[in-house]
């Protein structure tokens, strides 16, 4: 019993749960404002710094293995995605291939002028940062863009579906990782991937789908959701958030850093904490449209 207690108190009051209970208090309310007042454009801005730091995070990860990336290519070409989701990649769909064009002639010309130049290494860095915090990051403003409004049950009035899109991918990524890192850290003994993420289990695995299964069919019902596709959803993002955590520790034991930044207190760095989101919210925007029909 005196474990038992001991354990609960640990976790109760280990200062990482307390830092991320904060942040999320703060994180949650300014979301939801920045979701719904101007049409959404402060979300995109949002988003857009969001981008723009985890590149930052990226390429500093980069540079420390050797790689000399093109950083102010990077955030150009990230701001021009933002407002191609804006547009759910429609109006502006010769905007994507334009900048890639650009992003790929413009590297290669100035890689050609430094003296000690590496342009697999270098312009793969430029690339995978661009692709990886820029365009997958761009979904979340796309959700955000998905025009009309639909009744919230508590609420008895209409929101705009793009905005509880966001706020449902974002809950529902957010509790499987929750109860993941509360449930695995607690009773965690199975380990999944020991060498790549020791401190990810099946115990927290199955707590992390449990967890989002509990906030799809919290977010989903309030909408009057289709129950299969709160379920498809729920199970869904736990399991490719999962993935989306193991692949940036990879990226992290190749670097050989725990975390790529410390601005989100109890968290890490923003690649550190939206990791899975950055994964869940393509396949997310593309179930929601093409099979759902929004």
């Amino acid at each position: 019993m005196s474990h038992l207690l001991a354990c609960q108190h640990t976790a109760c009051y280990n200062p990482s749960v307390i830092m991320r209970f904060v942040s999320g208090i703060i994180g949650i309310p300014l979301l939801i404002v920045l979701l719904l007042v101007g049409h959404g454009l402060p979300f995109v801005l949002g988003v857009w710094a969001l981008a723009i730091l985890g590149l930052n995070e990226f390429y500093r990860g980069a540079r420390k293995i050797g790689s000399r990336p093109q950083e102010w290519l990077g955030y150009a070409c990230t701001l021009v995605f933002m407002f191609s989701a804006r547009e759910r990649y429609q109006t502006s769909v010769l905007a994507i291939p334009a900048v890639l064009t650009v992003l790929v002639l413009t590297s290669l010309a100035i890689e050609l002028l430094r003296p000690d130049r590496a342009p697999l290494q270098n312009l793969g860095a430029t690339f995978l940062g661009v692709v990886y915090c820029g365009w997958l990051f761009s979904y979340l403003v796309a959700l955000r863009s998905v025009s009309g409004d639909i009744r919230v049950v508590c609420l008895n009035r209409m929101v705009p579906i793009g905005a509880w899109l966001v706020l449902f991918v974002v809950f529902a990524a957010w509790a499987a990782d929750t109860g993941a890192y509360l449930i695995g850290r607690k009773w965690g003994s199975r380990r999944i991937a020991p060498v790549l993420s020791p401190g990810k289990t099946w115990e927290g695995t199955v707590a992390g789908i449990v967890w989002s299964l509990a906030m799809s069919v919290v977010m989903g019902s309030l909408i009057a959701m289709p129950w299969v596709h709160i379920i498809i959803l729920g199970i869904g993002i736990a399991l490719i958030s999962l993935v989306g955590d193991l692949a940036e520790s990879s990226m992290k034991r190749e670097i050989g850093i725990k975390d790529f930044g410390s601005l989100l207190p109890g968290h890490g760095g923003i690649l550190d904490r939206f990791d899975g989101l950055l994964f869940v919210a393509p396949l997310f925007y593309y179930y929601v449209t093409l099979v759902m029909g929004y």
